[in-house]
């Protein structure tokens, strides 16, 4: 699971079970606590199209095969089949099946129809390609390479102001960080359920709101299946919006219960649950894109039914994340079925938590 703070508009028609961290809904870096799915490797083929069928995608986190997996799922919500898709873009239909096979990178000029073809954001897709070429150019300066991600994962669109309240101007990136942070994540019931409880630090005068966002993954078994995610606030503040606002990709606006003043701290808890039947992918992360002081987590697990094996992930990049077999540090869960870590000098972009085999 993934939190991700959410609002505007993301690429295509409209991001694992994953938390994404609350952000002032103006302007906020992503902060991502994630839940997040197996990789796709040993998935049975999928028929993508009316042809031949699409191949199923190991996604190990390096940037070809987050290229194509965003590429997939895009074509996907669009519901083109890939020869409807190829006469919209006025190329073969092989072109379009090989640009989101993972392999090579397409050109930006099929990049660019395919994406024109699914109704996505060009403006998006053109910043996507040109940081994925710059990863792949072995020539690039490391220092210069930057963040190979998709652009929509970055930071928070600010929302139009509602009439009659004048915009707020020269508020800094982040205008809150997380003093603590503290997650139960109850594998053990059905449904799965999250309850996070954080305190937050205004970094600058007039802090409203906060978007908490969450990026819920499909499983490999279920690419086809519609992701839900249930969310309720238990105290802190009025949830005022819950959108999906990009497939697996939810938001939650939270009004506070009165403006924060630069250096005030408040406290909310919120309860994240997956839709009964829905199967929640085995892992758990934070991951910060903003100061993030403090991270407390423990999973409950069945104790009748453990895991086989609990990996601790520490500083973890996405390719370690979606590993299926992470050369970390495995703990083994108390007699109760719980695993409990702690984590502090957190460095942004990288995961902390839990990965988890299946359960016996």
């Amino acid at each position: 699971m993934e939190e991700i703070p959410q609002t505007g508009k993301l690429p295509g028609r409209g991001p694992h079970f994953s938390w994404v961290e609350p952000g002032n809904i103006r302007k906020m870096p992503r902060d991502t606590d994630e839940l997040s799915t197996e990789n796709l490797k040993g998935q049975q083929w999928k028929w993508g199209s009316m042809g031949r069928p699409e191949e199923s995608l190991d996604r190990d986190g390096s940037p070809l095969r987050e290229f194509a997996f965003w590429l997939r799922d895009l074509r996907r919500r669009s519901g083109l089949t890939y020869e409807r898709l190829a006469s919209q873009a006025h190329f073969a239909t092989s072109t379009m099946q090989a640009a989101a096979d993972g392999r090579r990178l397409p050109t930006l000029r099929v990049t660019l129809a395919f994406v024109a073809a699914c109704g996505g954001d060009q403006q998006a897709w053109r910043e996507y390609w040109t940081r994925v070429s710059r990863a792949l150019d072995a020539s690039a300066p490391e220092r210069a390479s930057g963040p190979a991600g998709p652009p929509w994962l970055d930071a928070v669109p600010a929302p139009a102001e509602p009439p009659g309240r004048p915009a707020r101007a020269g508020h800094a990136a982040e205008d809150w960080f997380v003093e603590s942070f503290s997650a139960l994540v109850r594998v053990d019931t059905e449904p799965v359920e999250v309850i996070e409880r954080k305190t937050i630090v205004a970094s600058v005068d007039d802090v409203r709101e906060i978007a908490a966002s969450v990026n819920v993954p499909r499983r490999p078994d279920a690419l086809d299946q519609p992701v839900g995610l249930e969310s309720e606030l238990l105290y802190g503040g009025s949830l005022q919006l819950r959108e999906q606002r990009y497939d697996s990709f939810f938001t939650n606006v939270i009004v506070l219960p009165r403006p924060l003043r630069q250096g005030e701290r408040h406290e909310y808890s919120i309860r994240l649950r997956i839709p009964p039947g829905q199967r929640m992918a085995s892992h758990f992360l934070h991951v910060p894109f903003r100061r993030s002081d403090h991270f407390d987590l423990r999973v409950r697990f069945d104790p009748r039914r453990p895991p086989r094996r609990v990996w601790l992930l520490r500083d973890a990049p996405t390719a370690v994340i979606y590993q299926r077999d992470p050369a970390t540090q495995t703990i083994a869960p108390d007699r109760f079925g719980e695993a409990h870590a702690s984590f502090r000098d957190m460095r942004p972009g990288l995961g902390y938590g839990f990965r988890w085999s299946e359960q016996q």
